[in-house]
């Protein structure tokens, strides 16, 4: 599980710092939003495998749920 929370916590740092860019809204606001997500939730839920997926694949799935995926 320690494995896991490293590989969870570097992916949500990453999407974080991603949206707040892609949104120009600080990064706090940004891991808010994050933190809220189902995206988040689901990453969290380590029976789930999201975790093992690649960054983008998790930032794509958070943009998603945000309406965001076509602003790329």
């Amino acid at each position: 599980m320690k494995n896991q929370r490293t590989i969870i916590d570097a992916d949500v740092a990453r999407i974080s710092e991603r949206y707040a860019c892609l949104k120009r809204i600080s990064l706090d606001d940004s891991l808010k939003l994050v933190l809220s997500s189902k995206t988040y939730n689901t990453l969290n839920d380590t029976e789930t495998g999201l975790c093992y997926e690649m960054t983008d694949y998790i930032y794509d799935m958070f943009l998603e749920e945000m309406g965001d995926l076509d602003e790329l």
